[in-house]
């Protein structure tokens, strides 16, 4: 019974805690390369306004027009690249509760083997 209750406690809080800080290790790996990306999407406005500026002086109506429209679009895109990789933080985040969620089921996993382990204790003596 008792090498029971030790592969137990091994399984949940070696294993499976391993296995939640592994995760959690990913997930702030993840979440730095989101920053940078969203950082870097930051810096296409200003590069955009410039382009427009520059190109908007001397050009002729309909290269401006073109120019404009383009630059509209990619903002566009930017946006909604912007609010995808938001999502994906959110869900970062929403996982990283659920590595403490497994964490919290392991303590009490061991609390009740603990348990068992003192009653099976009581019962040998």
């Amino acid at each position: 019974m008792d090498k029971v209750i030790r592969d137990i406690d091994q399984i949940t809080q070696s294993k499976i805690d391993r296995t939640a800080d592994k995760i959690d290790a990913e997930l702030n790996s993840c979440g730095r390369e989101l920053t940078n990306a969203q950082n870097t999407l930051g810096q296409i406005k200003p590069l955009v306004d410039r382009l427009v500026q520059q190109v908007g002086q001397n050009a002729p109506d309909h290269v401006q027009v073109l120019v404009g429209s383009i630059c509209t679009e990619i903002m566009s895109k930017v946006t909604g690249v912007s609010s995808n990789l938001a999502e994906v933080q959110m869900n970062i985040k929403d996982v990283d509760r659920y590595t403490d969620e497994i964490d919290d089921l392991t303590d009490e996993i061991d609390n009740l083997t603990n348990k068992i382990d003192d009653i099976t204790d009581h019962y040998q003596k």
